[in-house]
This record gives C-alpha cells, structure tokens and sequence, in this order.
C-alpha cells in the first residue's frame, strides 16, 4: 500500500531585489516576524481547537526562504491549517485594514457558528479541500482580533524594511513537493495589511453608575476619579457633561462618602500589541441622577434624556 505523503510543510520565502544577491536578513526584522507569525498560527489552532507541534528547517537559498513542518496526527486537519495561514498571510484586504465595530462585532455570533462548523468538518475523515467553505475561514480570520493585530505588525516590520520586494507562501508535503503553486504579496501590497489605528469603537453604557472618589472642582482638562459599577475598580474618566460640571464648579455642590452619579458612560478602547482589546479612556457624556445620602436628585438633563427616551418607544410601538 502506497503511503500518502502528508501535507504538513509551510513555505515562506523573502524575495530581494534582482541585484542583491545575499540569502541574508536583518536579524532583529527576521525574528519579529517569526513571533508575528508563531502567534497567528497559535491564534488559528487555538480557535479550531487543534494541537500541532511546529518545527523550523534550515533556509534555503533564493532570497531567503523558511520552512515549517507542522506534526500532527491527522493530515485533514493539518492541511486545514496551512490553508487558513495562507489566506491569512497572502490574501490582500479590499481596503484599508481597520477595526471596525460592524465588522468585528455584529459578526461575533456568526463567527463562533462557522467556528464549530469548521471544527465539526475537521472531525470528519476524509474531508477535501474542495469541500472546504472559505467564506467562513475568511470571516474567522476577519473577526479576530489577535490574528489582525499579528498580521498587521507582521507587514508592518516588513514595511519598514525595503531589503524585502516580496513575499510568497507555498504549501509543501512531508517530501517538500508543492501542492499549490505560491501565493505572492508585492511590497505595494504590504500596507494594505497594516491597521490605521489601534482604536476601536467606542461603547456607551447608558445605565453606568459610578461613586465619586475624587471630583475636580475647578475649570481645566483635569480628570475625575470614581469606581465603575460593572467594572468594580476605580477609573479615570472625563466629565463632558458642561451643564453637570458648570454647576459643580459655580454652585459648589458638595461630595460626600457614598455620593454616586446614574451617567451614560462612553468607553473608548483599543488592541495592543498582542491583540488584546483594552479600555482606553471614559467619558461621561451625559449625568442623569445623582444620589447622595439616600436622596436621589434627577438632573434637567437627565430629564430629557429620559422623556426623550419614551418619546422615542411610544413612536416605535405606533409601527
């Protein structure tokens, strides 16, 4: 019985100009973007719930050119993955990359369906990869945080280092016989892959409440302190509320032990570098109550906020 060789072998080549003739890299560049890629690859498996090990051969001439054999028991699955890391790498975004609530978060209950359905495929033997729906790898891959992050700064360091013209990706099996034809990048591609900016939309929580530690009671962009009711710990926020902050620092309002304010609270946030998501900065937009004492004090404008509010249901119920 003739073994089939397995489709195991991840080809990654940095193509240099015509004139430079080294096989050589910057260190410091080459080592960024193996971590870069070491932690896309453990994003990938970690979402599909497969453990393969990962070892890296020695280079090849021609630019410079790395290999890595992923080790595995189930060839399915290891093919799955070389294909997700390709698309990850060499498919060029339509526009420039951003972190776009629409598409990163009204697409989390899809994104975790086509998970287990990938998950599931992966389970049954014999699956080809003409049977493999790439929309969905595509959609995982576009709504996760880590694996965007990664591949931006991927790019993002070979950007900055003109040395490298181009990059391909090619799968290989266990005898480094290619089972697709290479996949390039051009460098006037590689910064469609780098994030605009690290932020991501904002949230509101229009029920926050928050007990005030340290209020600022005179002008200037000095910030507030208090403790966030569903965050449990003290944050830093900006009062924008100017009629609530007018009123503080003209009339003197007192803050006592317990005093805690009803807000709507806007959350900025961001990703670091390793794709975790963080809250930037607070703002409280808007006070609607304050309590002091037992005694619970409706704002003008929290007033508003609220009939406003009704206003707004009785003329979704008309319809």
């Amino acid at each position: 019985m003739v073994k089939i060789p397995m489709n195991n072998k991840f080809e990654l080549h940095y193509y240099f100009g015509k004139e430079d003739k080294t096989h050589s890299m910057d260190a410091f560049i080459r080592n960024k973007c193996e971590h870069e890629l070491l932690q896309i690859i453990s994003e990938i498996t970690r979402e599909l719930d497969v453990n393969v090990k990962i070892e890296t051969e020695a280079y090849e001439e021609g630019g410079l050119t790395e290999l890595w054999t992923f080790l595995g028991t189930d060839n399915e699955q290891l093919n799955l993955i070389l294909i997700i890391l390709t698309l990850a790498l060499s498919r060029i975004p339509l526009r420039k990359s951003k972190l776009e609530k629409e598409d990163l978060e009204l697409s989390i209950q899809e994104r975790k369906l086509n998970i287990e359905i990938l998950k599931n495929e992966l389970q049954k033997k014999g699956i080809s990869e003409n049977k493999i729906n790439f929309e969905k790898l595509v959609l995982v891959l576009n709504s996760n945080y880590k694996i965007i992050k990664h591949k931006s700064n991927f790019y993002k360091h070979l950007y900055k280092y003109p040395k490298v013209k181009k990059l391909s990706t090619t799968k290989l099996n266990e005898r480094k016989e290619k089972i697709d034809e290479p996949t390039f990048v051009e460098r006037k591609d590689f910064e469609k892959f780098i994030l605009e900016s690290d932020n991501i939309a904002s949230l509101s929580d229009e029920n926050a409440t928050i007990e005030i530690i340290s209020p600022v009671l005179k002008k200037g962009k000095y910030k507030w302190k208090g403790i966030y009711g569903k965050l449990g710990h003290v944050i830093e926020f900006t009062m924008k509320d100017k009629e609530f902050k007018d009123k503080v620092v003209k009339e003197g309002i007192p803050f006592k032990n317990g005093t805690f304010i009803e807000c709507i609270l806007e959350i900025e946030r961001k990703i670091d570098d390793l794709g975790n998501m963080f809250n930037s900065n607070f703002s409280v937009i808007t006070v609607l109550k304050q309590h002091d004492e037992g005694i619970s004090i409706e704002t003008p404008q929290g007033k508003k906020y609220r009939e406003k509010k009704t206003a707004d249901k009785n003329q979704l119920e008309l319809f």
